[in-house]
């Protein structure tokens, strides 16, 4: 190839790569690093053996969250002294008995680095407030609940710009108490992984978004709740790029190929079975509620089977919409099923 061919291929070559670069850059807000609030770690430091010092450091730092966690998240008590259930004597039998045991764990079966989990928030973060520029990035928070808790949740939201998450339900598929805890439920182990931590606090994000800025109309039809809860994944398909597809839906390798090699079957056993317009309680729960397999599906299916069809259909219809994330969140599911044309094949 002669010279100056090489240097014009060049150009265009750093000129498209400067472009697709630009291009990405400009999806990320410009914001500070996510850290962590590691009131979990505090609380082991907690003195009980001079209560009042140390409640009063808790509540000088967390202010409502301490106040949030004793009383909603783990059930303890009331912090009002004259009480009936007042909360002292419970949270010092937590903290000497149950906590430290707790805490032991976490060393042992926290493998990822924290650092790496606040980087991960933080691009995430950066692409959610280039989307919605009035959002601000939450304040997260960590803690050990007990599974024992009034409110065990994985991640859960505190008012509008907290966000908080349970270490407990990310140690990972071999922690030993799991399959005594999830028995009847060993399917939902595998989201106890570190790597649900930015996924679970994105989801928290999205349906705090989704009450402002959500489709206010309501469907009993199943198909357009399947593409309600398909515009959640693709909403994680936009915040988090690099996060695996399984991981966003909740699958196993083994069970996300079986939804990508049996798309169209799926899809037609859909139509033949007429109950892409049920209204029916129970066809939504099998549809597109998590389980270890999906009835009506053969074996090998993954739960909520119809959540997977409904963010295929959602990216059908992106590819020819594409537009913002707010504006898919406010489009109606019949348009998204009108417009997408959905049809795969064989």
């Amino acid at each position: 190839m002669p010279s100056t061919l090489i240097r014009t291929a060049r150009v265009i070559f750093f000129i498209s790569l400067f472009y697709f670069v630009s291009c990405d850059r400009e999806k990320m807000a410009d914001i500070p690093q996510i850290k962590i609030h590691r009131f979990d770690l505090d609380l082991k430091d907690f003195d009980t053996t001079n209560f009042e010092e140390a409640e009063k450091k808790m509540i000088r730092k967390y202010g409502d969250i301490y106040t949030f966690y004793i009383e909603k998240l783990m059930g303890l008590g009331s912090l009002q002294p004259n009480h009936q259930y007042y909360y002292k004597p419970h949270l010092k039998n937590f903290l000497q008995e149950e906590y430290p045991a707790i805490m032991d764990t976490f060393d042992k079966y926290i493998t990822n680095d924290i650092s790496r989990i606040e980087d991960e928030l933080t691009m995430s973060y950066g692409r959610l407030c280039a989307e919605f520029p009035e959002k601000k990035p939450s304040t997260v928070y960590s803690f050990f609940i007990s599974p024992m808790g009034a409110n065990p949740a994985s991640a859960f939201t505190y008012g509008q710009d907290t966000v908080g998450f349970n270490w407990f339900n990310y140690l990972g598929k071999s922690f030993p108490l799991y399959a005594p805890l999830y028995e009847g439920y060993s399917y939902m182990i595998e989201w106890n992984q570190q790597d649900y931590i930015n996924r679970n606090i994105m989801l928290v994000e999205y349906r705090l978004l989704q009450e402002k800025n959500g489709s206010k109309e309501e469907y009993s039809e199943l198909i357009y709740n399947m593409i309600e809860k398909g515009k959640e994944f693709y909403f994680l398909d936009k915040v988090c790029p690099k996060m695996k597809s399984e991981t966003k839906i909740g699958y196993t390798d083994k069970q996300y190929k079986w939804c990508e090699e049996n798309e169209f079957e799926i899809w037609a056993h859909l139509k033949e079975n007429k109950v892409l317009y049920s209204t029916e309680t129970m066809d939504m729960k099998r549809m597109t509620e998590p389980g270890p397999t999906t009835p009506g599906m053969p074996g090998e299916s993954p739960g909520m089977v119809g959540a997977w069809v409904g963010w295929q259909i959602v990216k059908t219809y992106q590819l020819k919409a594409n537009k913002s994330l707010k504006d898919l969140m406010q489009t109606s599911p019949k348009e998204i099923l009108k417009n997408a044309n959905y049809k795969p094949t064989k």
